[in-house]
């Protein structure tokens, strides 16, 4: 069998088109990063900082908590404290209840094996007032502790485009 150089040439130009089109990034998003939960039981004291830079004050932002647990996590939400600190060194704290699940059992997110994954809004069409970096620490807030099941958390912000 003769392969012509036109059909390497196909074959090259479809290749390229896929490989872009799976690796195109997602142009709203500004930040994300997640961090692993140790031996997968989180205590009080094992908050999780993420430091962003934002730069354009004029632009609204989406701001998720993402989290990723177990099948065996037995709660339908987790409760966290997340505080915020500007910077300019202020700071204030909110307490955020995450819903994990529907009253059924069904998990919310995206589950796969014993894994969910979520992306769970806390503000949307945020504007952040000075350009720098921002700290967000996220601490556990159950009565339990530690709080089996839950592998990571995380923070993305995105750009809110309409």
């Amino acid at each position: 069998m003769r392969i012509s150089i036109y059909s390497i040439t196909h074959l090259l130009i479809c290749l390229v088109v896929t490989c872009t089109a799976l690796s195109s990034c997602d142009k709203a998003l500004v930040f994300e990063e997640n961090q692993q939960i140790k031996d997968y039981k989180w205590n009080y004291d094992d908050a999780k900082t993420f430091v962003a830079e934002i730069k354009d004050t004029t632009q609204h932002y989406n701001i998720y908590v993402s989290v990723r647990h177990s099948f065996q996590f037995e709660w339908r939400n987790t409760w966290v404290k997340i505080t915020t600190t500007f910077p300019d060194g202020k700071s204030f704290e909110k307490r955020v209840n995450l819903v994990l699940s529907e009253p059924d059992g069904h998990w919310n997110g995206d589950c796969l094996g014993d894994n969910c994954d979520i992306q769970i809004p806390i503000q949307q069409n945020a504007v952040f007032p000075q350009p720098g970096k921002y700290s967000f620490k996220i601490a556990q807030d159950m009565r339990v502790n530690p709080l089996a099941a839950i592998k990571s958390v995380g923070v993305r912000i995105e750009k809110n485009v309409k």
